[in-house]
């Protein structure tokens, strides 16, 4: 047998075989999926460990927490533990940016949260003028105590952001572009991006590098600007999640909540929605 190939042998043998690796490479699952808790938060208001061990049960390795109830950061820290989670994320008030910050970065680091995320302005807020702008600017000032801590400063969306005139700039393109990339990141949820008639894949590419996190939250329709939106487990809808989770993939985004805001059933919903996730295989032909 000769020691080496001549290039018309080597090219037939090319053909014929398969090229496994490559494939293989651009195969990728959703790993690891996380859980935003405030889709069984009755549960966990109910039994707080036992929601906690029925999660990881179901397969999640991160959590992202909507509150404590009670408990303090250790007795958490404790419990995720036990359970084999990350306690990846926590969602805040956007009124606790003042004097309050401090403690809850302080308690955020005891829980060994990498973010802190504040998951909407309430309306009160949303009717004062320029609030984008100021809100940018306590943004800013919350990213730096955090970073001071190692940990991440972030906004999640809903709809009302992407309100506006096409003449002017919408109140997410404001806080995109007033905050510092360094100091605030981009939570962004799918469902109501995608409810706002919005395009995720343009975000990501007009903005590279500000979304830290995804909400994978799931619509029966896309409604029409008078009606509110009506949200499904994930794969039971309208998104296509193999296309747009193949573009947060190649955004760069790790990190991935499920989420259903007002389930009938809470564990029913996010083993549903984990089984649909977990089963997805990811390409670049998905995009």
């Amino acid at each position: 047998m000769p020691l080496f190939l001549n290039r018309r042998m080597f090219l037939k043998a090319a053909v014929a075989v398969p090229l496994l690796g490559p494939v293989q490479s651009s195969q990728r699952r959703i790993s690891p999926l996380g859980l935003q808790l405030y889709t069984v938060r009755s549960e966990m208001e109910k039994n707080f460990e036992a929601t906690l061990a029925r999660v990881a049960a179901i397969g999640y390795k991160e959590v992202e927490f909507a509150g404590y109830f009670g408990r303090s950061p250790r007795d958490v820290q404790k419990i995720l533990s036990t359970n084999g989670l990350k306690g990846v994320s926590s969602h805040v008030g956007y009124g606790t940016l003042g004097d309050q910050w401090q403690g809850i970065v302080d308690a955020a680091h005891v829980m060994g949260h990498q973010y802190l995320v504040v998951p909407s302005i309430d309306g009160a807020a949303r009717a004062q003028a320029d609030i984008w702008h100021r809100a940018s600017e306590r943004f800013n000032r919350a990213g730096e105590l955090c970073r001071a801590a190692g940990i991440t400063f972030a906004y999640h969306n809903h709809q009302f952001e992407f309100a506006g005139m096409a003449t002017r700039k919408r109140p997410y393109e404001i806080m995109l572009e007033l905050t510092d990339p360094s100091l605030v990141s981009m939570q962004m949820d799918l469902g109501w991006i995608t409810a706002a008639g919005q395009d995720p894949a343009a975000f990501f590419r007009r903005y590279p590098g500000r979304f830290s996190s995804v909400h994978v939250k799931d619509l029966k329709a896309v409604p029409r600007p008078d009606e509110p939106a009506v949200q499904t487990d994930v794969g039971q809808g309208i998104i296509n999640w193999k296309r747009l989770l193949a573009d947060c993939w190649s955004a760069g985004i790790r990190h991935y909540f499920v989420e259903h805001d007002a389930p009938a059933s809470p564990f029913d919903s996010i083993e549903t929605s984990f089984r649909y996730v977990n089963g997805l295989r990811l390409s670049e032909a998905a995009r």
